[in-house]
């Protein structure tokens, strides 16, 4: 359910693949009280598996989130649309497939759309109760609490804000809110699950990294690409809250997550905004992909290299020859 924001007449003109995504839009399902992308869609820009999440990919083989936790070294991609890689043609060109492709190990592209720090720490304590082996490591990019309140103005300290079905429901009350009111509330959600999701992996022994993955809002400097799509132009009634929330508090947001991160000792990386190129105004490119891939690889690298010799996830033994 990705509505209409910045000109997708002239971004489909200049990225055909698009089309294939918005046509895509409306298959929203529902799992319990989670939002979930349509199960076994087929298209030629992306694939998803039977219980909706993207697939990935390591060396030419197509990897469904399932496939990805039963093997004995993987990792584990935490987010909502903008790590399941909208827009981006190609399972191979999504963060967790590039990821899987420098550490030579499968990594589960585990997104839901509108996703937010509750509902992807429910998933990650399903996906590791279910698995043989625990995770090498796991990425949370959980901007998505961020969106969630920009769209409705509110939040909830531990359950956050409502999502876009719940949203149908509020707007059509009329009820109105206070942002400025609600956003220490959104703080304080956003710190509470992202430090459950923190301690889950420490009393795994997982490593853990917090994707500072920021929106077009953010950009200094805007590509020609970028201004001739009219990113950050309002194109519908409901936008111009939401657009002027992004504007208003997505500094303060990421001000205050990074410095609760580095309070906590959570490894955190990204790339500069203005080095990531946008489709719309939260999705990266192809290419932005790739800037943040390499940044967020260097940090697991750094992680993996200073675990305990004795507490690193090893490589599965190779079979005796004949």
């Amino acid at each position: 359910m990705v509505r209409p924001m910045a000109d997708y007449q002239k971004i489909i003109e200049l990225r055909p693949e698009m089309s294939e995504f918005f046509a895509n839009r409306r298959k929203i399902g529902l799992r319990g009280d989670v939002l979930t992308y349509w199960p076994n869609t087929r298209t030629d820009s992306f694939t998803t598996d039977d219980a909706g999440f993207r697939h990935s990919t390591l060396k030419g083989e197509t990897l469904s989130l399932a496939d990805c936790v039963s093997r004995d070294r993987y990792g584990i991609a935490l987010g909502a649309s903008n790590l399941f890689g909208f827009g981006v043609a190609g399972n191979e060109n999504c963060l967790p497939s590039l990821l899987a492709e420098r550490f030579g190990f499968a990594f589960a592209n585990a997104a839901m759309p509108g996703a937010n720090s509750r509902n992807l720490h429910s998933l990650l304590v399903g996906l590791i109760a279910g698995a043989r082996h625990r995770p090498a490591v796991v990425i949370l990019s959980n901007g998505g609490d961020l969106a969630g309140f920009c769209e409705s103005s509110l939040a909830d300290p531990i359950f956050g804000s409502p999502n876009r079905i719940q949203l149908k429901s509020i707007r059509a009350s009329g009820a109105s809110a206070n942002p400025e009111k609600n956003f220490p509330s959104l703080l304080a959600f956003s710190a509470m699950w992202t430090s459950a999701i923190a301690q889950l992996c420490r009393a795994k022994g997982v490593p853990f990294v917090l994707l500072h993955q920021s929106t077009f809002f953010e950009k200094k400097r805007p590509t020609d690409i970028e201004l001739n799509c009219r990113l950050g132009e309002v194109s519908h009634p409901s936008q111009e809250l939401q657009f002027a929330n992004h504007r208003s508090f997505n500094e303060r947001f990421y001000a205050k997550r990074t410095a609760f991160a580095e309070s906590k000792g959570i490894a955190i990386a990204g790339a500069a905004t203005d080095d990531i190129g946008f489709i719309d105004e939260f999705h990266c490119d192809k290419d932005g992909f790739r800037t943040v891939a390499q940044a967020v690889g260097d940090k697991i690298e750094s992680l993996l290299d200073s675990e305990p010799a004795g507490e690193k996830v090893k490589e599965p033994a190779a079979a005796p020859a004949g």
